[in-house]
C-alpha cells in the first residue's frame, strides 16, 4: 500500500474542489477517499500489467507505454460517465 504525501493529497484535493461547484465533505473525508483509490489501483496494478501483457503478446509495452494508456483511458472513462 502507498501512503500518498500530504503534498500529494493536497493537490488531489484541489484538483477535485475545481472540478465542483459545491463541497459538502470535509478534508479528512477526501483524504480517506483518495487513499482508497490509490490504494485499489496499487492492488490491481500487476492484474493490470500482466493482462496488458497477455493482450499485446508478442509486443511487451513499457512500463511508461503502459502508464499512459492507463491515463488515457481513465481521462476518456470519465468523460464518457
Amino acid at each position: 500500500m502507498a501512503i500518498l504525501t500530504v503534498d500529494q493529497l493536497a493537490q488531489l484535493r484541489r484538483e477535485c474542489a475545481q472540478e465542483q461547484a459545491t463541497i459538502n465533505y470535509e478534508k479528512s473525508q477526501i483524504n480517506v477517499a483518495i487513499q482508497a483509490v490509490e490504494d485499489t489501483f496499487e492492488a490491481v496494478r500487476p492484474t493490470l500489467s500482466t493482462n496488458i501483457n497477455t493482450a499485446t503478446a508478442p509486443l511487451v509495452l513499457t512500463a511508461a507505454q503502459k502508464r499512459l494508456l492507463v491515463k488515457m483511458w481513465l481521462q476518456q472513462k470519465a468523460r464518457r460517465e
